[in-house]
């Protein structure tokens, strides 16, 4: 795969869960009250479940079209990378999930501090205090699950794989990381996931294997998880600041540095490791063939 070929199956997919988003949403309305002799006007509603429905469906399609064009007769699971790897990379992507909380965090802050995006975070925050006990449920398996393996699935797997058989593994981690961070949409994000991505794919790369990374990514979902149901029965939802998403909670800055330098010193041990351990060399070997 070309890194153009790449950037064409982004554009695609992300094209595709859009037109799905706005297509769900056009039927789900709620009312709301326009201040005008009672009359009613349509806003549509956050609809989580929905939304992961839509990215389910273009990300799935999307890797059916990469497997088809790439690796019509090869499996699916060898061709995505879920394969066994050294066993320490599984809490090596656990420790790096909270390392990397602390710093980007602080980034998403100061960006939308100097240039906000109008986000505004009460809403997400609302959908959990209004869910119950099953929808949060629901909810949680969604970001700490189910949406950090679709991802996964796509970006480090249909992508990186077919990439790195024409590429060096720096190139393929880096348009991987810029990739993800575009199709979240909003500039404002750029930066801190195209961080988050660049773990992501050393992690990937060093280990041979998606479960590292799909690992990661659900770890760092879950303190933002845990940062939502924290929110909830924290006061008013209405007090909740656009700029303070639970992404981007505001920490001491020796506590930023402290964790930005556990950040790059866990990734320089991943990489290490999986130059060194003869279970990650066997399962990077893999990737090449």
């Amino acid at each position: 795969m070309s890194i153009p070929g790449a950037v064409g199956w982004t554009v695609g997919v992300t094209a595709l869960f859009l037109f799905l988003l706005g297509l769900i949403t056009s039927f789900r309305m709620a009312p709301a009250p326009d201040g005008a002799g009672g009359s009613f006007r349509a806003e549509p509603r956050l609809d989580i479940i929905g939304s992961f429905a839509c990215q389910a469906v273009a990300y799935l399609l999307g890797l059916f079209g990469v497997l088809q064009m790439h690796a019509p007769r090869a499996s699916i699971r060898e061709f995505l990378g879920v394969r066994r790897t050294h066993a320490a990379f599984y809490p090596l992507a656990v420790a790096l999930g909270f390392a990397l909380e602390g710093p980007i965090g602080a980034l998403y802050t100061a960006i939308e501090q100097r240039w906000p995006s109008g986000i505004n975070d009460a809403e997400l925050v609302q959908v959990f205090a209004d869910a119950s006990a099953l929808e949060r449920v629901a909810l949680g398996l969604i970001f700490i699950a189910l949406g950090p393996a679709l991802e996964e699935v796509f970006f480090r797997g249909a992508l990186a794989r077919p990439l790195r058989w024409t590429h060096r593994a720096p190139l393929v981690i880096a348009t991987t990381a810029a990739l993800f961070a575009a199709a979240h949409v909003g500039w404002q994000k750029f930066l801190p996931i195209g961080i988050f991505g660049v773990a992501l794919g050393v992690l990937r790369a060093a280990s041979g294997s998606l479960l590292p990374s799909i690992l990661l990514h659900g770890t760092y979902n879950a303190i933002q998880c845990f940062s939502l149901l924290s929110a909830t029965g924290a006061g008013p939802v209405d007090d909740v600041p656009a700029a303070a998403s639970p992404e981007a909670a505001a920490n001491p800055g020796w506590l930023v540095a402290v964790s930005s330098a556990c950040a790059l010193v866990l990734i320089a041990l991943a990489w290490v490791l999986g130059n060194r351990a003869e279970a990650a060399v066997r399962a990077r070997e893999k990737d090449l063939s």
